[in-house]
């Protein structure tokens, strides 16, 4: 359903105490739900609330993903709340019935809505049932880009630094007619070996999911459901992928449990759309995405907590620098995917494992 919400400032009686009051318990609201959360998520958040608005205005629509833990998804939206989207579409996946006490989270989650006071249309889809991680994120996006010939996509343990809503938006103008582009991401866990680059971003067919961008007309050849595997596992793009022949394998096989439907992945199958079209994708040279839900228990993929992945979120600087040449330079793909995927060490033992059948 669509909302359209306005800053209350604009009517014009005179209501400057009742904003004051207003503003202030919201924040007093959230300043307790979020002393729920974990520490990084609270630095975060509070520092949101307290922050004046960024001078930059974000021109494009921006999805939040939200689910059940209102103290990611309040730190989210007050990142985003920096930048000012005009449009800002809200999806809320329903609560699981036999989990007690989600219905609950799953509401105090929804009114992070009450931290919306700059002038936007809010639209928002708040589902009454569970969909899951796969049908419900994939159909959110279908919903997204449905609307949207552009947009980018925020998780709510995804904490962007504002300079990522620039680097998206002009990289979205730039490449809006280049199908060979589909997808721009906002974190690097390899930045220790880009951060000094010529360039401000680089080009690898690995589709990172910590806050990213893309175009309606990329989207549009997502395949949820793998078609063509069968033959992509033996044609020159998967060849032409990365060099490694257990990297291969591993790849090809997170692939084919997820056509099966043994995990319940979305981001697997946009990677394999992307690859299986001849994509490319965009990777910022520094990280831009600090995720706050490592290790938490009430994560759907990340409950293990991993150090690389809390790396903070760096800043970019504008104008920004463009490549000299749109080619995917394979040794960042090997490093790339040791830092996304698995580790050199992980990743012969499952090989060894993978070629007698143990896995």
């Amino acid at each position: 359903m669509k909302k359209k919400y306005i800053d209350i400032g604009t009517i014009t009686f005179n209501c400057y105490t009742f904003i004051l009051i207003l503003r202030l318990g919201v924040i007093l609201f959230f300043f307790f739900v979020i002393c729920f959360g974990g520490p990084l998520c609270n630095k975060a958040a509070l520092f949101c609330i307290f922050a004046p608005m960024e001078s930059y205005q974000c021109p494009v629509a921006v999805l939040l993903l939200v689910f059940n833990r209102p103290q990611h998804a309040a730190a989210a939206l007050l990142r985003i709340r920096l930048v000012q989207p005009a449009r800002l579409y809200i999806h809320a996946d329903g609560a699981r019935a036999d989990r007690p006490g989600e219905a609950e989270a799953v509401v105090q989650t929804r009114r992070i809505v009450g931290l919306i006071d700059w002038p936007c249309e809010v639209i928002t889809l708040f589902r009454e049932e569970n969909k899951g991680l796969r049908e419900g994120v994939g159909d959110a996006l279908n919903w997204f880009f449905g609307e949207e010939p552009c947009g980018i996509v925020i998780e709510d343990d995804c904490l962007p630094d504002p300079s990522f809503f620039r680097f998206c938006a002009e990289l979205l103008e730039r490449y809006a007619h280049d199908e060979t582009v589909m997808h721009i991401g906002g974190s690097n866990l390899i930045e220790r070996f880009t951060k000094d680059s010529d360039s401000d971003y680089f080009w690898s067919a690995f589709s990172l999911v910590w806050g990213w961008a893309s175009w309606r007309r990329a989207w549009a050849n997502m395949d949820i459901r793998l078609s063509g595997l069968d033959a992509f596992k033996t044609s020159d793009k998967m060849q032409d992928f990365i060099s490694s022949v257990p990297a291969r394998a591993y790849m090809l096989d997170k692939f084919e449990v997820t056509r099966a439907r043994k995990n319940n992945s979305w981001a697997y199958a946009w990677f394999y759309s992307i690859l299986n079209h001849g994509g490319i994708c965009i990777v910022p040279s520094v990280n831009l995405i600090q995720n706050v839900g490592i290790g938490d228990t009430n994560a759907t993929n990340t409950t293990g907590f991993n150090a690389q992945s809390a790396i903070v979120a760096g800043v970019v600087q504008f104008p920004l620098r463009h490549p000299a040449h749109q080619e995917v330079d394979p040794m960042r793909e090997k490093q790339l995917f040791f830092h996304t995927q698995k580790s050199r060490f992980r990743l012969w033992i499952w090989y060894v494992l993978h070629l007698v059948g143990l896995r």
